[in-house]
C-alpha cells in the first residue's frame, strides 16, 4: 500500500517508520529498499482488503495523476463491510486500477460495491494480442443506427492498416434483412471526419473476457500516453475508442457522467 496512518495521519512510506492500516488498524511498516516501489506492508502476512493486488509502477504512475488526498481512500457500505479505493475523487467517483487478471464474480462485487466508478486496466500483459483497424463513425451519429459493420478478419493482424476516413469499411443494412454488403467508399465518405469521434474496429485474441462483462466504463491503458475504452457498437458489436491519457485524467476531474464518458 501507498498510505498508511502514522499518528494518525496518512502518510507515505520512509525509512524505518511505522504506522496503522487505514482500513483493518493492524500495524504497518515501511518497505523502502532501493530497487522496490516504496511501500507500506502489514507486519506477518495479513491481507485485510481481499481486492488490494500487490502495486508497482504502472500503477504509481496512474496514481501521480491524482492529488495524493485522493489516493487509497477507504470506503464503507451500509452493512460495514470497507475496501480502500485506488482513487476516489471529490465528486465521489471511484478509479479502479487492475494489473492482474481478476474473475468475474470479484468484478460484479467491486462495481456493485462502488457503483460510482470507472476501471483503468493495463493492457501491457496482453497488448500483443489487440489489433487496432480502421475508424468507425460515432455511434450515436443517426445514419449508423441502420447500419451493422463487418468485422476484421484474424488474417489481417499480420498486416493492420489503419486508414483514414471510412473508405474501406464495408456494411449490410439492418432494415433491409439481406446479405447484401455495401461499401464505405460510396456511402460514408462525406461523413468524415466531422463522425469521427476515436471509435476503431479491433480484433483482440485470446481476450480477458471479463472486460467485455463489465457494467462501467473500461479504459485499456495501451502505454506510452493512448488508452481505449472498451465500448459496446450497435446491438451485438463492439469496438475501441482511442483517446489520450491526459484527455481522460480531464474527464474524470470534469464531473462528467458516466454514460458521457
Amino acid at each position: 500500500m501507498e498510505i498508511a496512518l502514522v499518528n494518525g495521519v496518512r502518510a507515505l512510506p520512509s525509512s524505518g517508520q511505522q504506522g496503522a492500516c487505514q482500513a483493518c488498524g493492524a500495524p504497518m511498516i515501511a518497505k523502502c529498499g532501493e530497487q522496490l516501489t516504496w511501500h507500506w506492508a502489514h507486519k506477518g502476512r495479513r491481507r485485510c482488503d481481499p481486492w488490494w493486488e500487490n502495486e508497482g509502477e504502472w500503477h504509481r504512475a496512474w496514481k501521480k495523476q491524482f492529488p495524493e488526498d485522493y489516493h487509497e481512500v477507504v470506503q464503507h457500505d451500509s452493512t460495514g463491510e470497507k475496501h480502500i479505493a485506488d482513487v476516489r475523487l471529490p465528486s465521489g467517483l471511484v478509479v479502479e486500477l487492475q494489473h492482474s487478471p481478476m474473475p468475474p464474480d470479484e468484478m460484479r462485487s467491486r462495481e456493485a460495491f462502488y457503483d460510482n466508478m470507472v476501471w483503468i486496466v493495463d493492457a501491457g500483459p496482453f497488448l500483443q494480442n489487440i489489433t487496432i483497424f480502421d475508424c468507425l463513425p460515432d455511434p450515436s451519429a443517426p445514419f449508423v443506427q441502420d447500419l451493422t459493420f463487418l468485422g476484421p478478419h484474424p488474417l489481417w493482424r499480420t498486416n493492420p492498416v489503419i486508414r483514414n476516413g471510412f473508405d474501406s469499411l464495408m456494411f449490410k443494412r439492418r432494415s433491409e434483412q439481406t446479405d447484401e454488403i455495401y461499401s464505405g467508399r460510396q456511402e460514408l465518405s462525406a461523413y468524415y471526419p466531422a463522425f469521427y469521434k476515436g471509435h476503431h474496429l479491433f480484433l483482440w485474441m485470446k481476450a480477458r473476457e471479463v472486460w467485455y462483462l463489465t457494467t462501467k466504463p473500461t479504459f485499456l491503458d495501451f502505454g506510452a500516453g493512448r488508452l481505449g475504452q472498451l465500448m459496446r457498437y450497435g446491438p451485438d458489436g463492439w469496438c475501441i475508442r482511442l483517446l489520450a491519457k491526459e484527455q481522460l485524467v480531464a474527464d474524470l476531474f470534469s464531473g462528467k457522467n458516466l454514460s458521457d464518458l
